[in-house]
């Protein structure tokens, strides 16, 4: 064994805290990342027992979708990790600088106190790697067991959308491969995170090692005296914010720990907020069962006038949906509202004269006096139409405008009145050029439309009328056994729109599906619960990482500086004094985190937010509860630790303190 292995492993056996630090730190970085194998592997098996090899049509989406996750969490592990356990070795290399200076006095070379530090680094991982390993295979077990439950009843759901068997599945699933890949991983980020400090204690002089200065040094350097601190913490916070200025090389790990694990926690928690934001947006607030028809469609350029037009393969007509209604009403004493809707075959060229000022700012563009609208046509079962008929004070047979525009301005839902009702008539124009005159016979404002009709707010002309070929039918109803009228409503569906292949969408050109109204948003829900499982559970054993760093970094720099503070000690300062000043350095350490995680951290989910408003009306807003908490249990944390390091600072000996006997 090279002398140079046998001083590293003599090293790691004399310092036991700071071994089982740096154990500990190599475990929970292999642990995660073979849990991301792990994830990966198991994902892997599902999409393809599910799809096939390749993932079918779509394999790139779901390879991104498998992948981008991954790499994501890897980077984040392998940067905290590299802070972390690079922070381990330089403490190490810190507490050795007489070491390397004797070794240096008597031949040692530059190369043969780096390879000191490399070899610690391979001792460390022969334990910690393996160990991690364990763990980490425990921790993806654990994980893809709990996201498999969800999973099962993700399929339950959307069999109940479709009413067919889901046959997708979640199962734990390593392979050796993984288990080398994350091996090789963390080996790598080890010895990444060892080969800097192990330089930095290459090049430091023979002279300057006896004389125990090395990175921890005092530098003659200009320091800013800061009023705020002299008057929040007095002469130590003095003393602790110019220590702390000498010696930024070794609290920077520690405050970029802090940093990262504010800036996860915020991102995390606002990311979420925002997933349950959404979900609220898409709750359709109440629990009907709907039967909903959708055709299928292609989309061409017409030859004709060299527009993209959307041909609807199996549209329904009004007349049939209606003979659906009459059937699905034979069940008993319920209530039917049936609603069509085509909203991908006209548009409208309207005057501007017929537009509100309202309507004018919603549009935005520079327009002149005519502007081209998309148009949704609708149409109602007979009883409902005759109710909206009565409301708007207009005969059965009738055409009429809803008189209301709801859309999202960058964040914020708007709801406007649109149009002047001195419109009279609508030219509804196809995409092959082909137009078609509607009379305008009357209007329905916001609060006269029923609620099923308003929530279909995707065009800003939207027109009831008596009868028309449309591309989607919804049936609503509320039954009291819902499993009764379920089965009925299949039995028609099956009468009306009968499917002779597992895949009607694309075979048949139509699909049939009931569920109740809320499903989908019970799919997001658990959607939702899995992401916070799978990020809180993550970012939590990031933050253990970072607590790692952060009790090395603060008690061995305690230790360190024995010396120093012996020194203190025998000039008058009292223990209290020198309680307060490492305190002090404590909260200056944390305050610094606190200002650039916390930034960052409300950044990062405020950049993602600007492209989510523009698809759902969600704002941001800075989650201040939990951001006073984390940072709250930040601080404790860090105070703790400090605590700690002053208590083992009691048992030292102040004439051995002085004489550098700090091992």
């Amino acid at each position: 064994m090279r002398i140079t292995a046998k001083l590293a492993l003599n090293q790691i056996k004399r310092n036991r805290y700071r071994t089982l630090g740096a154990i500990s730190a190599i475990i929970l970085s292999t642990a995660l990342t073979t849990a991301v194998f792990c994830f990966i592997t198991s994902g892997n098996t599902m999409l393809v027992s599910f799809l096939g090899e390749g993932y079918g049509e779509y394999g790139g989406a779901y390879q991104s979708l498998l992948l981008v996750p991954a790499i994501v969490l890897g980077l984040l592990i392998f940067v905290m990790s590299v802070t972390v356990i690079s922070n381990v070795f330089q403490s190490s290399a810190n507490q050795r600088i007489n070491e390397f200076g004797i070794l240096k006095c008597v031949g040692g070379t530059t190369k043969q106190i780096r390879e000191t530090v490399i070899y610690e680094s391979i001792w460390l991982s022969i334990v910690g790697i393996p160990l991690g390993l364990v763990v980490g295979l425990g921790v993806g077990f654990l994980g893809v067991q709990i996201t498999a439950d969800f999973i099962s009843e993700l399929n339950d759901l959307q069999q109940s959308i479709i009413m067919r068997p889901i046959s997708v599945s979640l199962s734990f699933n390593v392979t050796p491969i993984a288990f080398l890949c994350s091996a090789i991983l963390s080996f790598f980020t080890v010895l990444y995170s060892a080969y800097k400090p192990a330089k930095k204690a290459g090049k430091i002089t023979a002279l300057s090692c006896i004389r125990g200065f090395g990175e921890v040094r005092m530098k003659d350097m200009k320091i800013k005296n800061r009023m705020w601190i002299r008057k929040s913490f007095g002469f130590e916070g003095i003393l602790a914010d110019r220590n702390l200025a000498r010696n930024k090389t070794s609290f920077k790990p520690t405050i970029r720990a802090l940093a990262i694990g504010i800036l996860l926690i915020l991102s995390a928690g606002s990311l979420l907020e925002q997933a349950r934001q959404m979900q609220e947006y898409m709750d359709p607030g109440t629990r009907d069962i709907m039967m909903d028809y959708a055709s299928s469609r292609i989309y061409r350029m017409n030859e004709v006038t060299g527009k993209e037009e959307e041909i609807i393969l199996k549209p329904i007509h009004s007349s049939e949906a209606e003979l659906v209604t009459q059937r699905l009403l034979e069940y008993g004493d319920i209530q039917i509202k049936g609603i069509g809707y085509d909203n991908c075959t006209y548009h409208a060229i309207i005057s501007k004269d017929y537009l509100l000022s309202e309507m004018i700012e919603a549009l935005g563009e520079d327009f002149g006096q005519e502007v081209e609208l998309d148009v949704e046509l609708m149409v109602l079962d007979k009883n409902n139409y005759a109710k909206v008929c009565e409301a708007a004070g207009v005969p059965e047979g009738s055409n009429i405008l809803l008189n209301y525009y709801k859309y999202n301005d960058n964040g914020y839902m708007k709801h406007i009145v649109p149009f002047s009702e001195s419109i009279e008539e609508l030219s509804l124009q196809k995409a092959n050029g082909e137009i078609t005159m509607f009379s305008v016979d009357g209007f329905l404002p916001e609060e006269q439309v029923p609620s099923y009709v308003t929530a279909l707010n995707e065009k800003p002309i939207r027109l009831i009328v008596p009868e028309a070929e449309v591309r989607f039918y919804d049936w609503f109803c509320h039954p009291e056994d819902e499993a009764a009228y379920t089965q009925h409503a299949r039995m028609v569906s099956e009468e009306f729109f009968p499917t002779y292949t597992d895949d009607s969408y694309v075979e048949e050109g139509f699909t049939v599906r009931i569920s109740r109204e809320d499903t989908m948003v019970k799919v997001l829900n658990i959607a939702i619960v899995i992401a916070e499982i799978i990020i809180y559970g993550f970012v939590a054993l990031l933050l253990l990482i970072g607590l790692v760093s952060v009790i090395s970094t603060l008690s061995n720099n305690v230790m360190i500086r024995a010396r120093e503070f012996a020194i203190l000690k025998s000039v008058g300062m009292t223990t209290k004094g020198l309680k307060k000043m490492l305190i002090c350095e404590s909260v200056i350490c944390t305050l610094r985190a606190v200002v650039w995680g916390v930034p960052l951290g409300i950044l990062i989910p405020y950049v993602l937010n600007l492209a989510i408003r523009k698809v759902v009306p969600i704002i941001y807003e800075i989650p201040w509860l939990l951001l006073i908490t984390s940072v709250g249990i930040i601080f404790f944390l860090i105070l703790s630790v400090t605590f700690g390091a002053i208590h083992k600072l009691k048992k030292q000996n102040l004439i051995e303190s002085i004489r550098m006997k700090t091992d």
